[in-house]
């Protein structure tokens, strides 16, 4: 009883027909009556279409002729009696099945006395009537008798009972098509768009967050299905940036840890560095003095000089745990690219020669700069370039340029190139490819590490003119 079809139904087709019903009730009273006074009318007009052919005979005492005329008048269907009295209201002629008796006589001598045309209901041998009184008067204007006509009360009421039944059996009908008008239109302007709205909002509900609803039905539907579209824009807008705040959340956490990690490494470092720094120059100097010592024991050579090179491998290493861990404190600055990459090449020349490895540059222009720390963007790239003279065959390019992102930095090189399934996980700190002994395992794990501080991206892939690996970095824009 809830539903809105139902509400639709208590509320605007209940009131709508009882109205209407009243309106038909009030409607039928008033015809009634203007019914009930034509057929009254009816018989007042027959009696006074027969009053003078009737009195005449009456003043000429011809009873032939006046029942002549009384039968023609109950020839007429509406009539059911016609009788006429004498001055004193006995009755001398009769048409019709029923007659007068002594009270209808009583009352029809009243009605000689009144001297004034009459109609009113009354009985006559226990059948209901309405009989209509005319005095019949002589020339002289004395009234020489009395003309009544009779109609049953019955027939007046069968025909009004007629008119009533046909009139609310079209009230009826009219009522039922109304019914099917307004059930038809509830189903085509309110049903249907709402059953729409509720299709869209399962379909969203079961998973379909892109689904909307058509905007289609009425403009109140319309309406609602746009808000409800809106609304849904705005829950996918939301959850979108929830899930953007989420993702930085634990971008932060886990830059957090990170941060919390390389303190702590940090701080391992700075007290191995301190530890071992006398020691290892110790071992060094006297390796070094005992050179010249060994000179007739070649074997006695070969393994200073190797515990010259462990102890310059620990101090390296050293080295690049404390640029690992290190953290630039100072404002960031506008660094030129030109002059950035003119470093990096002229602090790998040397590598690079000793390797007979070509080096290409690619220079940007002047006017090119990018807001960081230029220490640590140098190392980062002496890193790749140094990794990339190693890998190479013969040639080794360092590049730079803008993109729609932003900046960009790029070291390429001949080489056999960096197999896929090892393109991330070889920025893991002391993840080498290298053979044993040969490099530390930071140098990757270093470049990340700047590059997250000036909110860069890393993409390695193949170099499209040289074969090898490339490595870019990715710098979006930033205000100085």
């Amino acid at each position: 009883m809830n539903s809105l079809r139902s509400q639709l139904l208590l509320q605007v087709f209940m009131p709508l027909a009882l109205v209407g019903s009243l309106a038909v009730w009030a409607s039928f009273n008033t015809v009634e009556g203007l019914i009930e006074h034509r057929l009254e009318k009816e018989i007042e007009l027959v009696a006074r279409a027969l009053r003078l052919p009737i009195q005449r005979a009456l003043v000429e005492q011809d009873l032939g002729r006046i029942e002549q005329t009384l039968a023609a008048v109950f020839d007429i269907s509406q009539v059911y009696g016609a009788y006429v009295f004498d001055a004193e209201g006995r009755r001398i002629a009769t048409a019709g099945e029923r007659r007068p008796g002594w009270q209808e006589q009583i009352e029809a001598a009243e009605v000689v006395a009144l001297g004034e045309e009459l109609g009113r209901y009354a009985e006559l041998a226990g059948e209901e009537v309405y009989s209509y009184f005319i005095p019949l008067t002589g020339p002289t204007g004395r009234i020489e008798g009395l003309f009544q006509v009779v109609r049953l009360e019955s027939e007046i009421a069968q025909r009004l009972e007629s008119i009533k039944a046909r009139a609310w059996l079209t009230w009826t009908a009219v009522i039922l098509l109304v019914l099917g008008i307004l059930l038809f239109g509830h189903r085509r302007a309110v049903h249907d768009p709402v059953e729409a709205l509720l299709a869209s909002m399962r379909k969203v509900e079961g998973g379909q967050a892109s689904h909307r609803a058509a905007l289609s039905g009425p403009r109140e539907m319309a309406a609602l299905a746009s808000g409800l579209n809106r609304m849904l824009d705005g829950l996918e807008q939301m959850q979108s940036q929830l899930e953007h705040q989420r993702e930085r959340e634990r971008n932060m956490h886990d830059r957090l840890r990170e941060q919390e990690s390389l303190a702590t490494l940090g701080r391992f470092s700075s007290g191995v560095a301190h530890e071992l720094g006398a020691p290892l120059t110790v071992i060094d100097g006297d390796a070094r003095r005992l050179e010249p010592l060994a000179g007739s024991d070649p074997d006695a050579g070969r393994r200073l000089r190797r515990i010259r090179g462990q102890v310059e491998r620990t101090r390296q290493l050293i080295r690049q745990l404390m640029e690992f861990v290190r953290s630039d404190n100072q404002q960031a600055e506008s660094v030129p690219l030109h002059r950035l990459l003119s470093k990096v090449v002229a602090g790998v020349s040397p590598q690079a020669d000793a390797s007979s490895v070509t080096l290409e540059q690619s220079l940007p222009s002047e006017d090119q700069v990018l807001m960081g720390y230029e220490i640590r963007l140098e190392h980062a790239l002496l890193n790749l370039a140094r990794n990339a003279v190693q890998a190479a065959s013969t040639r080794v390019r360092l590049s730079a340029g803008r993109a729609d992102f932003g900046l960009w930095l790029a070291v390429e090189d001949d080489g056999p190139g960096v197999p896929e399934d090892a393109r991330t996980r070889i920025f893991q700190p002391f993840e080498s490819s290298r053979d044993e002994g040969e490099g530390t395992g930071l140098g990757l794990a270093i470049v990340q590490s700047v590059a997250r501080e000036h909110g860069a991206s890393i993409h390695v892939g193949r170099s499209q003119e040289l074969g090898g690996s490339r490595f870019e970095l990715r710098f979006p824009e930033k205000d100085e």
